[in-house]
Formats: C-alpha cells, sequence, structure tokens
C-alpha cells in the first residue's frame, strides 16, 4: 500500500506549462475545445482556480476503496480535472458521431469516432496527469500522449513503458537484477477498483451516457493487461512477428 499523499500545488506561470488541445466537432454545431494545460517538468495537470468545483468531485463522494490520500485532500484529482470539461458533453450519446482533433505541440491528430471513443482518450489522458496516485505510473506514457490508439498499440506502450522506467529506476538506484511486469499487474488492477469509482462521480454529473461509456472503455484496458501478463501475452505477439511466424530475435 502506498503511503498517503497530500493534494498540494504550486501555481504556474503562464509561459510554465506544455498544452493539448481536444476539439469535438458535431453535425453543424460549433466546435467544442478541451484545452489542457500541464506542468512542464511534472506534466501534472493544471487545474485553475476557477475552474467548477463541484459537490461530486469532492473526495469522500464513492471514493474510491483502495484510494491513498489523505483525508485532508478536498477533491479528488481525477475527478476535479474532469469537472473542468464535463459540462460540454453532460447531454452527449455513447455512440453518437463526432470528428477529434487532437493538437499537441508536435502533432495534430484527427479521428472520425463516436464521443464516448473521444472522451475514452480525453477522460484517461486527465486521469493519468492528474495527480491522482493510483494513475501516476501512466504518466510517462501521457507525456507522449497518442489519442487513439487501439488495443495492441496500447499494450506494447503500456509494457514497454513499465520495463523502460523499472530499468532507468534500477540503473539510478545502483541495483541490478531483470525488470518485470508484475508490478504493472497490480497497479492495473488498482486502476480498475478506481475506474468503477469514479463512473459512478460521473452519474452525478452526466445526463446522458457518453462519459460513462467512455470509463468503461478505459476499464476495460485496466483489465486486458493483467489479463495478457498472465495469459503469455497472446494480445500482443503478433507485433513481434516476422516471416514464418518465428518471433524477432
Amino acid at each position: 500500500m502506498m503511503a498517503p499523499l497530500d493534494c498540494s500545488g504550486q501555481a504556474l506561470l503562464a509561459n510554465d506549462h506544455k498544452r493539448i488541445t481536444y476539439r469535438f466537432f458535431a453535425n453543424a454545431e460549433k466546435p467544442m475545445p478541451v484545452d489542457l494545460l500541464f506542468e512542464k517538468t511534472s506534466f501534472k495537470l493544471v487545474v485553475p482556480d476557477a475552474a467548477p468545483r463541484p459537490s461530486w468531485a469532492k473526495l469522500p463522494y464513492n471514493r474510491c476503496s483502495n484510494c491513498t490520500l489523505s483525508d485532508d485532500c478536498e477533491y479528488c484529482p481525477a475527478a476535479l480535472g474532469i469537472a473542468m470539461f464535463l459540462p460540454l458533453f453532460e447531454s452527449r450519446v455513447s455512440h453518437e458521431k463526432t470528428v477529434v482533433e487532437v493538437e499537441t505541440a508536435q502533432r495534430t491528430i484527427v479521428a472520425k469516432t463516436t464521443f464516448q471513443s473521444g472522451m475514452a482518450s480525453l477522460i484517461g489522458l486527465v486521469c493519468a496527469t492528474s495527480g491522482c496516485p493510483l494513475t501516476q505510473f501512466l504518466r510517462p506514457m501521457a507525456r507522449f500522449h497518442m489519442p487513439f490508439a487501439e488495443e495492441q498499440e496500447t499494450l506494447y506502450r503500456s509494457f514497454a513503458s513499465w520495463l523502460l522506467m523499472s530499468h532507468v529506476q534500477q540503473t539510478l538506484s545502483g541495483q541490478g537484477g531483470a525488470v518485470s511486469l508484475d508490478g504493472l499487474k497490480t497497479k492495473y488492477q488498482h486502476l480498475s477498483v478506481m475506474n468503477a469509482s469514479l463512473a459512478e462521480r460521473l452519474r452525478a454529473g452526466v445526463k446522458r451516457d457518453a462519459a460513462l461509456n467512455a470509463v468503461i472503455i478505459l476499464d476495460l484496458f485496466a483489465q486486458i493487461a493483467p489479463d495478457n501478463i498472465d495469459g503469455g501475452f497472446e494480445d500482443i505477439m503478433e507485433a513481434f512477428a516476422i516471416e514464418g511466424g518465428t518471433l524477432v530475435n
């Protein structure tokens, strides 16, 4: 069990951040932009003082059973991050079609998709960078955000990120030994518990189901990752196959 953490933050200068912008387009409506700022060094999500702070984002409201934040933290970090943009989507239906444009400093990605898929990508980014201790292990991937990745690609990035992070940590600490995915499996199991509580929180903030189904999509992956670690990586083996069905060596 991780030690309790506080939820204090430091004010940032206007030019001391990185930016990722999501824009949702639906029919002839005006674009729905979500502009996110992140601290340059830690890549933690910036929540402005003027951002909404609804009651369902308070820490005690459907608090995760495995939450490690201290009781004096007033708000759930992940819920507070989602509350910044949730009113834009409170009436959106899961399978409603949309075009989503995601702009980062390196690239702009455009996808024809559904609101539940676009919001899954957005909510996943926000949760990973919110400061929630249960999602911190996803922060390295969030720094190199790749929206709309399919299952195999996400598994590849997640496993590779964890193994590289473990290797770097061992090298810097002077420790040897092989790295493994055992710790990652535990992290995803904790994450699945969090997702269930997060979905219950969001029920108080939406009228339709797009945001709720977005969390379900994220939770499906949280369950698939441990299954692959225990089951011989069946969903990712193809990524290493070359001619004749053999593996790269």
